[in-house]
């Protein structure tokens, strides 16, 4: 029998509803990434511009910077853990119109996260110098990159508090406030580092020093707007109990530790790798690190953009599986996906055709200049298998499943460790072998983590067809 040629007044209603749907759903999309990706955008661009500035004083900045970044971040891994905890449980509640309880959880995270943030501060500010000794900074490089740090980490006593107040945020899926928060941020700190870096308007030129100082006033100032709007402006549809606050329930923060512990572990050893990466670069020379840091600088940007997505992908994905609307979550991740797949393609495209111009805009040594765009050249084909996989991995961590990417990264760990040792040292690639590397785990783990999520199955084992899934799932035909 022929496809059928006519609809129903019924069926043509109905085919018009879940239009209307798919449109406001796709709206809603743009809605929550939007205001994330513009407040990460003008974060970065200011981290650039920073860059920018003191690497024209001297390029040894770079390196000092290069060395600071990677293990600093990587030791606020307990944060991604609760954050990634905190924002799935809240829009799961949010979803069932639980709201008491999405309350109770925003809460118990301010206290603890506090806590937490503050012990970090004290292991920077005390052994900083040691911390970076361990990764192979020596020389001019290790005094710049401990000066640099003590001043930065101060922040890390109110770190938690963000934290804490944009995970909540997120869960709600009002990520406004934290685009606003992000621009004013950004654009102070613009300011200050004009002012402190080079001694403008009376100040003195304090270099290196005035550009961590200038991100520590921009960075308090950020998160003193942040809990003003969270507290005060009735972002949510739920109050938060001031008092509350110093007398947190244990138990929802357990709940919340539990969900993103394996999200933690997971980030824990992708810094990790990064880390030991570190090290392999700081015995290829004293600049590959900051070339390798200048490169990742720029290719940020479209890694932002596709952030923003794999965010409200959390957040739709987690309400959806609150409300038990599974074939809706899976439709709106395939979007999602599709965005992030073209943006990065576009920007990798760009990169191709001018990496000498952008590159330029940091340093103009010349060893800086061919070295980086070789990199830049390729990190296009890079973006796009890894923003497959990271979309992927919000929506599997929305559903509640947190140990399957913490699976997924030990093996990525072990892989980009192992196989960038051998490309770098023994086939002598350099910083190319560590590219393609890279490359090779996001393309694969891409694929993988897609169909896990896809078919609710590991897809290493067992690849059922679409209709026993459906079945299980509860899922009827026609509304995907």
């Amino acid at each position: 029998m022929g496809k059928k040629w006519y609809y129903s007044i019924e069926e043509r209603t109905l085919q018009g509803m879940r239009k209307k749907r798919r449109t406001v759903e796709k709206r809603m999309m743009f809605a929550i990434a939007l205001p994330i990706m513009i407040q990460r955008i003008t974060h970065h661009l200011m981290l650039l511009i920073d860059r920018a500035f003191v690497g024209n004083l001297d390029s040894r900045y770079l390196s000092a910077i290069g060395n600071v970044m990677i293990p600093y971040n990587a030791m606020t891994f307990i944060f991604f853990a609760i954050a990634t905890g905190l924002t799935v449980l809240v829009a799961q509640n949010v979803g069932r119109k639980d709201y008491r309880r999405a309350q109770q959880l925003g809460q118990s995270a301010f206290f603890y996260l506090t806590l937490i943030s503050t012990g970090l501060f004290l292991l920077w500010f005390v052994g900083a110098e040691k911390i970076f000794s361990f990764f192979g900074a020596a020389g001019d490089v290790l005094r710049f990159s401990t000066v640099y740090v003590r001043i930065i980490s101060v922040y890390m006593i109110f770190f938690g508090i963000e934290v804490a107040a944009a995970s909540i945020l997120e869960g709600v899926g009002t990520t406004r406030p934290i685009m606003v928060v992000g621009v004013v941020r950004s654009f102070l700190n613009i300011f200050l580092d004009w002012l402190l870096i080079f001694g403008h308007w009376g100040f003195p030129a304090m270099g290196l020093e005035g550009a961590a100082l200038a991100t520590l006033i921009a960075n308090l100032i950020g998160c003193a707007i942040l809990f003003y709007s969270l507290f005060l402006q009735g972002n949510l549809p739920f109050p938060l109990e001031r008092k509350a606050l110093f007398k947190p329930e244990g138990r929802p923060f357990r709940e919340i530790a539990r969900l993103g512990i394996p999200s933690g572990v997971e980030i824990f050893l992708y810094q990790a790798g990064n880390l030991v990466l570190v090290r392999f670069l700081n015995q290829i020379d004293e600049m590959a690190i900051g070339i390798y840091s200048l490169v990742i600088s720029l290719q940020t940007i479209p890694v932002l953009i596709y952030m923003g997505f794999a965010k409200a992908t959390t957040t739709m994905v987690g309400q959806y599986w609150g409300e038990e609307r599974f074939a809706d979550a899976k439709k709106i991740t395939l979007y999602a996906q599709r965005i992030s797949v073209a943006t990065c393609g576009f920007m990798g495209v760009i990169f191709a055709l001018i990496p000498g111009t952008l590159i330029r805009i940091f340093t103009s040594d010349p060893e800086v200049l061919v070295r980086a765009a070789q990199l830049l050249r390729i990190s296009g084909v890079l973006l796009v298998f890894q923003s497959s996989n990271v979309v992927s991995g919000h929506a599997i961590r929305a559903t509640g499943d947190t140990k399957w990417m913490l699976y997924s990264q030990i093996y990525g760990t072990i892989f980009v460790v192992g196989f960038s040792a051998l490309a770098i040292f023994h086939l002598e690639w350099g910083l190319l072998g560590l590219y393609l590397t890279t490359m090779f785990d996001e393309l694969t783990r891409g694929i993988v983590n897609f169909l896990r999520f896809y078919f609710g199955v590991n897809p290493l084992k067992k690849l059922p067809g679409f209709s026993k899934v459906l079945i299980r799932r509860g899922v009827r035909r026609g509304s995907f």
